[in-house]
């Protein structure tokens, strides 16, 4: 059976099932760099929230012999758990979005390709960074402090709150630098599973001439690198100009100028990871970026030559 017949079928089937007041429908979703992705929206009537369930990875449970039966079976106790465990708890985190002052403490930005997504970023606040958009978001926790989604800032919250944009945006750039922090290791600790460490006022010599650099959570934390600051704190680390390839949204490497291969190398290793290894909703670009030292900002490679 071919995914949309699965999708159908799955639907009836739920419909069929639910309860008199919930209803059961098939969403689309957009995700980054234009990826869409399916689920079914179960929603209760007079409920303020209600659970979304990808379908992805229980198609594959279907392709591997799992029946129709068994994965309704199992989405229908995903949902009494997501009800059991308060999601509606859920409405008054995202109510403090109503304001600003309320909102602000858990405002944080997040980076992506800016012409990936442009149907994300339509009805958006962002700023562009080279080839790249910075955004805005909002970290829905639950009492216990368990992250349990992020809501994308809209300009419809703009408009409510009245508030500059910089403003905004500042607050969000002041609470991720703050959470998140700038970490580091080199390639080949990385590669031995040693953690990343917190960046230092001078990086140690690495054996193959690449660094790592993320967040604290490895969450979103290619971000980082393109934040107010954070190139010329790299350059002073480093002592030297350096490229920067854009490994995932997660994460960037780090290569000195001195150490550096060919610049058509360095981007056609970059090319070739993001279609051979790389999830597409993991892809941050398909550019490298260099420092330039003289003009104190990241260039992208190609704009230079």
């Amino acid at each position: 059976m071919y995914y949309q017949e699965f999708r159908e079928e799955l639907l009836q089937m739920m419909r069929e099932q639910a309860e008199e007041k919930i209803s059961v429908e098939l969403i689309e979703r957009q995700k980054l760099n234009g990826q869409i992705r399916y689920a079914l929206l179960l929603k209760r009537e007079g409920s303020c929230c209600a659970p979304v369930m990808y379908l992805e990875e229980v198609y594959e449970e279907f392709c591997q012999g799992t029946g129709l039966q068994e994965i309704a079976e199992k989405l229908w106790l995903i949902y009494a758990e997501e009800m059991r465990d308060n999601l509606e708890g859920l409405y008054g985190a995202v109510s403090c979005m109503q304001t600003y002052a309320n909102a602000a403490p858990g405002l944080y930005v997040r980076i992506m390709h800016a012409e990936k997504n442009s149907a994300l970023l339509a009805d958006a606040p962002w700023r562009h960074i080279l080839d790249l958009a910075l955004t805005v978001y909002y970290l829905v926790e639950q009492m216990d402090g368990q992250v349990r989604g992020t809501v994308m800032l809209r300009d419809e919250h703009l408009k409510d709150w009245d508030v500059p944009v910089e403003e905004v945006f500042e607050r969000a750039i002041r609470n991720t630098l703050a959470e998140e922090g700038l970490y580091w290791n080199t390639m080949e600790a990385v590669l031995n599973h040693e953690k990343l460490l917190l960046f230092p006022e001078k990086l140690s010599y690495s054996q193959t001439g690449l660094y790592i650099l993320s967040g604290r959570t490895g969450v979103w934390g290619a971000t980082l690198a393109f934040l107010p600051g954070t190139a010329a704190k790299i350059h002073e680390a480093l002592g030297e100009p350096f490229y920067l390839l854009p490994s995932s949204i997660h994460e960037v490497i780090l290569v000195p100028a001195s150490r550096a291969v060919s610049r058509d190398l360095l981007a056609q290793t970059v090319w070739e990871v993001n279609r051979q290894e790389m999830p597409v909703e993991d892809i941050l670009s398909d550019h490298i970026y260099f420092y330039n030292a003289q003009c104190g900002r990241l260039e992208i490679v190609e704009d230079m030559e």
